[in-house]
Protein backbone atom coordinates (compact mmCIF):
# COMPACT_ATOMS: atom_id res chain seq x y z
CA UNK A 1 0.00 0.00 0.00
CA UNK A 2 1.13 3.17 -0.78
CA UNK A 3 2.35 5.76 1.94
CA UNK A 4 -0.15 8.87 2.68
CA UNK A 5 2.61 11.36 1.54
CA UNK A 6 3.16 9.70 -1.75
CA UNK A 7 1.30 10.99 -5.40
CA UNK A 8 1.35 8.59 -8.31
CA UNK A 9 1.97 10.64 -11.70
CA UNK A 10 0.60 8.24 -14.77
CA UNK A 11 3.22 6.04 -15.90
CA UNK A 12 6.33 6.83 -12.51
CA UNK A 13 6.94 5.73 -10.08
CA UNK A 14 5.63 7.06 -6.47
CA UNK A 15 6.35 10.94 -6.05
CA UNK A 16 6.51 11.92 -2.40
CA UNK A 17 4.92 15.24 -1.53
CA UNK A 18 7.94 16.98 -0.74
CA UNK A 19 8.78 16.08 -4.39
CA UNK A 20 5.27 17.03 -5.66
CA UNK A 21 6.43 20.62 -3.93
CA UNK A 22 9.18 20.95 -5.75
CA UNK A 23 7.23 20.17 -9.24
CA UNK A 24 5.50 24.42 -8.52
CA UNK A 25 7.83 26.29 -9.33
CA UNK A 26 7.69 29.65 -11.59
CA UNK A 27 10.34 31.46 -13.19
CA UNK A 28 11.22 34.65 -15.47
CA UNK A 29 12.29 34.05 -18.80
CA UNK A 30 13.92 36.87 -21.16
CA UNK A 31 16.76 36.75 -23.96
CA UNK A 32 16.94 33.36 -23.04
CA UNK A 33 17.91 34.16 -19.30
CA UNK A 34 16.20 32.51 -16.59
CA UNK A 35 15.52 33.70 -13.15
CA UNK A 36 13.88 31.38 -10.85
CA UNK A 37 11.46 33.52 -8.17
CA UNK A 38 11.68 32.07 -4.99
CA UNK A 39 10.50 34.06 -2.48
CA UNK A 40 10.12 37.51 -2.73
CA UNK A 41 11.34 38.18 -5.93
CA UNK A 42 12.93 41.95 -6.21
CA UNK A 43 13.65 43.80 -9.36
CA UNK A 44 15.41 46.79 -9.93
CA UNK A 45 18.49 48.86 -10.86
CA UNK A 46 19.47 48.92 -7.47
CA UNK A 47 22.33 46.23 -6.87
CA UNK A 48 20.22 44.65 -4.22
CA UNK A 49 17.46 43.47 -6.19
CA UNK A 50 16.58 40.20 -7.30
CA UNK A 51 16.97 40.58 -11.07
CA UNK A 52 19.12 43.99 -11.69
CA UNK A 53 18.21 45.72 -14.47
CA UNK A 54 21.08 48.49 -15.92
CA UNK A 55 18.77 50.96 -17.57
CA UNK A 56 17.55 54.14 -17.16
CA UNK A 57 14.11 53.57 -17.35
CA UNK A 58 13.91 51.05 -14.66
CA UNK A 59 13.39 52.57 -10.77
CA UNK A 60 16.28 51.81 -8.53
CA UNK A 61 12.98 49.60 -6.47
CA UNK A 62 10.69 49.27 -9.51
CA UNK A 63 8.62 46.10 -8.67
CA UNK A 64 8.37 42.60 -6.54
CA UNK A 65 6.60 39.41 -7.02
CA UNK A 66 5.45 38.11 -3.53
CA UNK A 67 4.88 34.44 -3.23
CA UNK A 68 1.53 33.91 -1.51
CA UNK A 69 -1.81 31.97 -0.51
CA UNK A 70 0.16 29.11 -1.27
CA UNK A 71 1.78 28.63 -5.29
CA UNK A 72 0.11 32.62 -6.26
CA UNK A 73 2.82 34.93 -7.68
CA UNK A 74 1.60 38.33 -7.33
CA UNK A 75 3.31 41.34 -9.21
CA UNK A 76 3.54 44.63 -7.69
CA UNK A 77 4.68 48.04 -8.90
CA UNK A 78 6.53 50.45 -6.27
CA UNK A 79 5.82 53.81 -7.63
CA UNK A 80 7.81 53.16 -10.49
CA UNK A 81 8.44 56.87 -12.66
CA UNK A 82 7.87 54.44 -16.08
CA UNK A 83 5.35 51.89 -14.44
CA UNK A 84 5.59 47.88 -15.21
CA UNK A 85 2.73 46.03 -17.47
CA UNK A 86 1.52 43.17 -17.82
CA UNK A 87 -0.11 42.03 -21.15
CA UNK A 88 0.34 45.80 -22.70
CA UNK A 89 -1.52 47.23 -19.22
CA UNK A 90 0.06 49.49 -16.97
CA UNK A 91 -0.33 47.79 -13.44
CA UNK A 92 -2.12 50.25 -11.09
CA UNK A 93 -2.31 47.62 -7.78
CA UNK A 94 -1.17 44.19 -7.40
CA UNK A 95 -2.03 41.32 -10.20
CA UNK A 96 -1.74 37.73 -10.15
CA UNK A 97 0.31 36.56 -13.12
CA UNK A 98 -0.37 33.52 -14.81
CA UNK A 99 1.51 31.33 -16.95
CA UNK A 100 2.73 32.68 -20.08
CA UNK A 101 2.04 36.48 -19.04
CA UNK A 102 4.22 39.38 -20.74
CA UNK A 103 5.91 41.54 -18.27
CA UNK A 104 7.66 44.40 -20.00
CA UNK A 105 9.96 46.24 -16.90
CA UNK A 106 11.85 49.62 -18.95
CA UNK A 107 12.77 47.79 -21.95
CA UNK A 108 13.06 44.69 -20.74
CA UNK A 109 9.77 41.94 -21.78
CA UNK A 110 9.47 39.04 -19.62
CA UNK A 111 7.35 36.03 -19.60
CA UNK A 112 6.50 34.35 -16.67
CA UNK A 113 6.49 31.04 -16.54
CA UNK A 114 4.09 28.65 -14.52
CA UNK A 115 4.03 25.33 -16.00
CA UNK A 116 2.73 23.11 -12.94
CA UNK A 117 0.17 25.51 -10.90
CA UNK A 118 -0.90 24.64 -7.14
CA UNK A 119 -4.73 23.44 -7.31
CA UNK A 120 -7.34 24.68 -5.20
CA UNK A 121 -7.61 21.06 -4.04
CA UNK A 122 -3.76 20.60 -3.01
CA UNK A 123 -3.48 23.98 -1.34
CA UNK A 124 -6.47 22.73 1.07
CA UNK A 125 -4.51 19.50 1.69
CA UNK A 126 -1.38 21.54 2.38
CA UNK A 127 -2.88 23.24 4.51
CA UNK A 128 -4.39 21.46 6.66
CA UNK A 129 -1.30 19.60 6.95
CA UNK A 130 0.54 22.70 7.90
CA UNK A 131 -1.99 23.26 10.77
CA UNK A 132 -1.29 19.72 12.49
CA UNK A 133 1.89 20.30 11.97
CA UNK A 134 2.99 23.70 12.62
CA UNK A 135 0.51 25.34 15.05
CA UNK A 136 0.55 28.23 18.51
CA UNK A 137 3.12 30.66 16.39
CA UNK A 138 2.72 33.81 18.70
CA UNK A 139 2.58 36.61 15.63
CA UNK A 140 1.57 40.21 15.62
CA UNK A 141 -0.70 40.70 12.12
CA UNK A 142 -1.53 43.65 10.53
CA UNK A 143 -3.80 44.25 8.25
CA UNK A 144 -4.00 48.26 6.35
CA UNK A 145 -6.67 48.79 3.45
CA UNK A 146 -7.06 51.83 1.45
CA UNK A 147 -10.22 53.60 2.06
CA UNK A 148 -13.18 53.85 -0.70
CA UNK A 149 -10.27 52.62 -3.11
CA UNK A 150 -12.91 51.99 -6.13
CA UNK A 151 -14.24 55.48 -5.90
CA UNK A 152 -10.61 56.98 -5.58
CA UNK A 153 -9.52 54.97 -8.54
CA UNK A 154 -12.61 56.48 -10.72
CA UNK A 155 -10.91 59.93 -10.34
CA UNK A 156 -7.66 59.62 -11.15
CA UNK A 157 -5.95 58.83 -14.22
CA UNK A 158 -3.80 54.86 -15.02
CA UNK A 159 -0.66 56.73 -14.57
CA UNK A 160 -1.47 58.54 -11.08
CA UNK A 161 -3.32 55.53 -9.43
CA UNK A 162 -0.11 53.45 -10.86
CA UNK A 163 1.92 56.17 -9.27
CA UNK A 164 -0.03 56.62 -5.97
CA UNK A 165 -0.61 52.75 -5.17
CA UNK A 166 2.86 52.09 -5.89
CA UNK A 167 4.38 54.48 -3.97
CA UNK A 168 2.06 53.89 -0.89
CA UNK A 169 3.39 50.30 -0.70
CA UNK A 170 6.81 50.82 -1.05
CA UNK A 171 6.71 53.47 2.12
CA UNK A 172 4.93 50.91 3.88
CA UNK A 173 7.04 47.73 2.78
CA UNK A 174 9.76 50.04 3.82
CA UNK A 175 8.21 50.98 7.27
CA UNK A 176 7.23 47.26 7.95
CA UNK A 177 10.54 45.78 6.77
CA UNK A 178 12.61 48.51 8.65
CA UNK A 179 10.96 47.77 11.76
CA UNK A 180 11.74 43.68 11.38
CA UNK A 181 8.10 42.65 9.79
CA UNK A 182 7.28 41.27 6.77
CA UNK A 183 4.18 41.08 4.01
CA UNK A 184 2.81 38.31 4.21
CA UNK A 185 0.08 38.75 1.41
CA UNK A 186 -0.78 41.70 -0.86
CA UNK A 187 -4.18 42.67 -1.83
CA UNK A 188 -6.27 44.47 -4.24
CA UNK A 189 -6.10 47.79 -2.05
CA UNK A 190 -3.77 46.65 0.96
CA UNK A 191 -1.50 44.62 2.57
CA UNK A 192 -1.41 41.54 5.60
CA UNK A 193 1.80 42.29 7.73
CA UNK A 194 3.10 40.47 10.63
CA UNK A 195 5.78 40.01 12.45
CA UNK A 196 7.16 37.10 15.19
CA UNK A 197 6.76 37.65 18.60
CA UNK A 198 9.96 37.57 20.26
CA UNK A 199 12.88 40.16 22.20
CA UNK A 200 12.40 43.71 20.73
CA UNK A 201 8.85 43.00 18.50
CA UNK A 202 6.39 45.00 20.46
CA UNK A 203 8.91 47.76 20.59
CA UNK A 204 9.28 47.59 16.93
CA UNK A 205 5.34 47.11 16.31
CA UNK A 206 5.43 50.79 18.19
CA UNK A 207 7.70 52.35 16.17
CA UNK A 208 5.54 50.93 12.86
CA UNK A 209 2.42 51.92 14.01
CA UNK A 210 3.98 55.78 14.80
CA UNK A 211 5.53 55.79 11.02
CA UNK A 212 2.35 54.36 10.20
CA UNK A 213 0.39 57.33 11.71
CA UNK A 214 2.97 60.08 9.99
CA UNK A 215 1.78 58.85 6.53
CA UNK A 216 -1.73 58.39 7.48
CA UNK A 217 -1.38 62.10 8.35
CA UNK A 218 -0.47 62.79 4.23
CA UNK A 219 -3.84 61.27 3.46
CA UNK A 220 -2.03 60.27 0.29
CA UNK A 221 -3.79 57.75 0.31
CA UNK A 222 -6.16 57.66 2.88
CA UNK A 223 -6.14 54.24 4.66
CA UNK A 224 -7.02 52.18 7.68
CA UNK A 225 -4.86 49.87 10.02
CA UNK A 226 -5.71 47.00 12.49
CA UNK A 227 -3.70 45.05 14.24
CA UNK A 228 -4.33 42.59 16.40
CA UNK A 229 -2.23 39.89 18.65
CA UNK A 230 -2.71 35.90 17.90
CA UNK A 231 -1.64 32.32 17.79
CA UNK A 232 -1.06 31.43 13.92
CA UNK A 233 -0.02 28.38 11.94
CA UNK A 234 2.95 29.31 9.90
CA UNK A 235 3.88 27.30 6.95
CA UNK A 236 4.61 27.16 2.59
CA UNK A 237 5.90 25.34 0.02
CA UNK A 238 10.00 25.07 0.03
CA UNK A 239 10.10 24.64 -3.74
CA UNK A 240 9.30 28.85 -3.49
CA UNK A 241 10.51 30.34 -0.24
CA UNK A 242 7.27 30.78 0.39
CA UNK A 243 5.44 31.64 4.25
CA UNK A 244 2.17 32.01 4.41
CA UNK A 245 -0.46 32.22 7.66
CA UNK A 246 -3.33 30.33 8.25
CA UNK A 247 -5.76 30.12 10.58
CA UNK A 248 -8.69 32.05 12.33
CA UNK A 249 -6.44 34.34 13.77
CA UNK A 250 -5.36 36.07 10.39
CA UNK A 251 -9.16 35.86 9.59
CA UNK A 252 -9.86 37.76 12.81
CA UNK A 253 -7.74 40.46 11.62
CA UNK A 254 -9.31 41.05 8.58
CA UNK A 255 -12.96 41.44 10.35
CA UNK A 256 -11.28 43.66 12.38
CA UNK A 257 -10.52 45.82 9.30
CA UNK A 258 -14.15 45.97 8.66
CA UNK A 259 -14.80 46.72 11.77
CA UNK A 260 -12.41 49.67 11.55
CA UNK A 261 -14.34 51.22 8.58
CA UNK A 262 -17.75 50.74 10.04
CA UNK A 263 -16.64 52.68 12.98
CA UNK A 264 -15.10 55.31 11.39
CA UNK A 265 -11.79 54.42 13.00
CA UNK A 266 -8.41 54.57 11.46
CA UNK A 267 -6.39 52.34 14.11
CA UNK A 268 -7.88 49.65 15.63
CA UNK A 269 -6.30 47.68 17.93
CA UNK A 270 -7.69 43.86 19.68
CA UNK A 271 -7.24 43.68 23.06
CA UNK A 272 -4.88 41.26 22.93
CA UNK A 273 -2.68 43.73 21.24
CA UNK A 274 -3.54 46.63 23.13
CA UNK A 275 -2.99 44.41 26.66
CA UNK A 276 0.83 44.25 24.82
CA UNK A 277 1.57 47.62 23.92
CA UNK A 278 -0.18 49.11 27.14
CA UNK A 279 3.08 51.17 28.14
CA UNK A 280 4.37 52.24 24.45
CA UNK A 281 0.61 53.28 22.85
CA UNK A 282 -1.88 55.49 24.00
CA UNK A 283 -5.54 53.67 23.35
CA UNK A 284 -8.68 54.89 23.65
CA UNK A 285 -11.50 52.28 24.57
CA UNK A 286 -14.07 51.56 22.03
CA UNK A 287 -16.02 48.99 23.90
CA UNK A 288 -17.08 45.07 22.53
CA UNK A 289 -18.49 44.45 19.16
CA UNK A 290 -19.06 41.29 17.72
CA UNK A 291 -17.44 40.03 14.01
CA UNK A 292 -18.82 38.30 11.48
CA UNK A 293 -17.89 34.19 11.91
CA UNK A 294 -17.07 34.84 15.89
CA UNK A 295 -19.43 34.33 18.71
CA UNK A 296 -19.65 37.02 21.29
CA UNK A 297 -18.24 40.02 21.62
CA UNK A 298 -14.52 41.36 21.63
CA UNK A 299 -12.88 44.39 23.47
CA UNK A 300 -11.15 46.92 21.00
CA UNK A 301 -9.34 49.99 21.08
CA UNK A 302 -8.25 52.72 18.43
CA UNK A 303 -5.23 54.41 18.95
Amino acid sequence: MMAADELTPRGGPPTTRIEKEEMHGAWLETAGERFPILGNCTIGRGPKSTIVLDSPKVSRRHAIINVQNIGEFWLIDLGSSNGTFVNHRRLQQPVRLTDQDQVVIGDRIFIFHQPEEVTDEYRTTFAERTIREIANVPCWLLVADIENFTPLSRTLTTDQLAVLFGSWVATCKEIIEGSNGTIDKYLGDGYLAYWRDGPGATKNIASALAQMKDVQARNEPIFRIALHFGFVAVGGMPSMGEESLMGKEVNFVFRMEKLAGQLGVYRLLSDTAKVKLAKLVTAEPLGGHELKGFEGKYEFSSC
